[in-house]
């Protein structure tokens, strides 16, 4: 029979001695770490440790790292593999071109300039030529402004002449409307709702989706586009409809006579839009894309 008094001196003992090791223990520990850490530091190695929390998986297949996993390294990670890449090119952006040609002169305006363009209308010196001259406004801010026209019509010329060889609506016409309503793609109705044309819900908004901008009236509703290729498109099933239909018996090379018949047809309240049509197309010689075709 095992003597409990024993036990008791025996545990004792052993307590005794682990506090005479205990600070010899610490010592050497302190110095194996010490110099393992000198190693690391000395060979450039990098060291990394995880700490796993959760059960233990009894699987023999290993298991992927999870969210419980904690990584820490102590040393510098290598240089990132896109740092390298930067390193071996001169200019890495220099195969990318992001920008129109508006965009590109805009840039080149000073920060001054740019507050100031921001004051006219994108078609203002196309509608008005000689108001630049009169006003003396710095023709760089002149020429930002013609080149979002330009980069506008490049945009959607091939849309505008697709409609046209379908629908048997001029180009020129289409991207003059598409200009004017749209402010040259910078009005909100064309950003927000893809919207190029003003174009209107239809009665109660059936078959549509649409959205309130103020126009005649407050409660006025426009129609919502997925893309600005349905409202050019939707633009097209409008004019060839019962209101315009009639104008689809003009020449496609008659931009004059389509720009006064959408103003008597009341396409728009406004009672000179059929001259600015008339203006844009010669301003910016649309009239080019009809003789395309």
């Amino acid at each position: 029979m095992i003597n409990v008094q024993n036990l008791v001196l025996v545990h004792q003992k052993g307590r005794a001695y682990w506090y005479q090791l205990l600070p010899t223990f610490k010592k050497w520990l302190f110095r194996f770490s010490f110099l393992f850490l000198l190693f690391l530091l000395v060979s450039n190695q990098e060291i990394s440790f995880h700490i796993h929390i959760g059960s233990h998986n009894s699987s023999h297949t290993p298991s992927l790292p999870t969210s419980s996993a904690i990584q820490a390294s102590i040393l510098p990670t290598p240089t990132k593999w896109w740092k390298k890449v930067q390193a071996n090119k001169n200019n890495i952006k220099q195969k990318l071109n992001l920008a129109n040609a508006a965009t590109a002169t805009g840039a080149a305006l000073t920060p001054a300039q740019q507050k100031l363009a921001a004051n006219y209308s994108n078609l203002g010196f196309v509608l008005n030529p000689t108001y630049a001259q009169k006003k003396s406004i710095d023709p760089k801010i002149v020429a930002y402004k013609v080149q979002k026209c330009q980069d506008y019509i490049q945009l959607y010329v091939a849309t505008a002449q697709e409609e046209a060889n379908l629908f048997g609506i001029p180009a020129s016409i289409t991207l003059a409307q598409a200009l004017l309503e749209s402010n040259v793609g910078d009005s909100q109705l064309a950003i927000n709702e893809n919207n190029h044309f003003g174009i209107k819900c239809k009665s109660k908004c059936q078959g549509c989706r649409c959205a309130n901008y103020t126009d005649d009236s407050k409660y006025d509703m426009f129609r919502i586009f997925d893309s600005p290729w349905y409202s050019f498109r939707e633009h097209s099933n409008l004019l060839a409809g019962a209101r315009y239909k009639h104008l689809l018996e003009l020449p496609k090379n008659d931009y004059k006579n389509w720009a006064h018949g959408l103003q008597a047809a009341g396409y728009a309240t406004d009672q000179q839009y059929g001259k600015k049509l008339i203006q844009i197309i010669e301003a910016l010689h649309l009239y080019q894309y009809d003789r395309a075709q």
